[in-house]
């Protein structure tokens, strides 16, 4: 079966999340399954693709895309555009009609991924990844985009969705679409490669995180100023506008030679951090599901976490325990940091115990599942959707 996967929304290095959990994906699609694979990127950036990806089982073809907004102009363009104009519903269309020009065919693919839901997609055949829902929330609300994803889950032949929270979300904001709705849970995106034994530096925190607003770093930065004892890393790409008022704020004496935010990191990098880290930090205020959090309990590292209401979902269903705080509060985050490192080795022993449920989970066993989908919209659809068994076990309230 031939499968294309469109990854031209995503540049290496600039994409957090979207781009580890694309990499493991196609990692698990060429290792696990028979599928006849050619994936689109950006031009100029299929070495990169080709170096995280491995392996001589994937075509890759490369694609001009105008308009971006993670190359060097579409980075300060987007430092000085207010957020209302970025996210607006005549910019988003302009900007979308614009790339879709750009934007070849697919062939003779008998069904298309689409790793990212905010993108436009196209074709009769196309499974889209709905990560999560929060630009159609009040808080959050960007017009342009709402408008993206309700088209593509209404356009979609399959819709899939990485964890409990925002499939039920879905579920209840897409009634009409819910027998083409799938539930497919990932595993960790990158796990620890073994379980750190060496001490870590006392009072080091780690949010490894993309710059976007509603990660939320400006609150864990005002926390920093009320904890003059500890130290931040935040490795992950310096996204505008936010990128720059926190580098500032970073720079003020309270802070300065505290905090840091040294953009994003290479694999090896990121595991060096998290072996010196004391605890890893979640101020987000909103996410499908944490990677910062899964990884935590990878390297049996205790965490402090938002309040928001997928990242407590996350720890429903993983069995977690955790710091949580008020996410916008400085204060509550401080105490939640000091209470999480008073009682360090139960919070830590909490996310092994969490870790341990999840671990069986692989790149291989998530994509054999997403080709069970593909293959179900390339043959018409015939039957019900296939439905995950790891889905139904964690649903059940298990892992397996």
């Amino acid at each position: 079966m031939r499968v294309t996967v469109e990854a031209t929304p995503i540049r290496p290095g600039h994409a957090a999340g979207l781009e580890a959990f694309t990499y493991g994906l196609l990692d698990g699609l060429a290792a696990g399954t028979p599928l006849d694979l050619r994936v689109t990127v950006l031009r100029g950036t299929a070495d990169e693709w080709r170096e995280r990806v491995p392996g001589d089982r994937i075509t890759w073809a490369e694609v001009g895309m105008p308009l971006r907004s993670d190359n060097r102009y579409g980075r300060v363009l987007r430092r000085f555009t207010p957020d209302r104009v970025r996210d607006s519903l005549v910019v988003r269309r302009t900007v979308n009609a614009v790339r879709q020009r750009a934007r070849t065919g697919h062939g003779e693919a008998d069904a298309v991924l689409f790793p990212f839901h905010c993108a436009p997609i196209r074709g009769d055949a196309g499974v889209v990844v709905l990560h999560d829902l929060r630009h159609l929330h009040a808080a959050f609300h960007a017009p342009g985009y709402e408008a993206v994803i309700r088209a593509n889950v209404a356009r979609a032949a399959a819709v899939v969705v990485s964890w409990p929270h925002p499939y039920q979300e879905a579920l209840a904001m897409f009634p009409e679409a819910a027998e083409r709705i799938a539930l497919i849970p990932p595993p960790t995106f990158q796990s620890a490669p073994d379980r750190s034994t060496a001490r870590p530096e006392p009072g080091l925190l780690v949010y490894p995180s993309s710059t976007a607003a509603h990660k939320n770093h400006a609150t864990l930065l005002e926390a920093m100023a009320l904890l003059p004892d500890h130290r931040l890393v935040c490795p992950g790409p310096l996204v505008e506008p936010e990128a720059s008022r926190l580098l500032a704020r970073a720079a003020q004496p309270d802070l300065r030679g505290r905090v840091s935010f040294p953009g994003f990191v290479t694999l090896d990098e990121l595991n060096a951090i998290y072996a010196r880290a004391d605890a890893v930090v979640v101020p987000s205020l909103w996410e499908a599901a944490s990677g910062a959090m899964l990884e935590a309990f990878s390297w049996g590292l205790p965490v402090a976490c938002a309040d928001a209401e997928p990242l407590r979902a996350q720890l429903e269903f993983t069995g977690a325990e955790a710091a949580v705080f008020r996410s916008t509060d400085p204060a509550s985050l401080a105490d939640a940091v000091r209470r999480l490192l008073a009682d360090r080795a139960h919070y830590a022993a909490a996310s092994l115990r969490a870790d341990d449920r999840l671990a069986r989970r692989t790149w291989v066993a998530t994509g054999r599942d997403y080709a069970d989908v593909l293959r179900w919209v390339a043959d018409g659809r015939p039957g019900p959707m296939p439905r995950s068994t790891f889905a139904a076990t964690l649903a059940a309230g298990g892992t397996r």
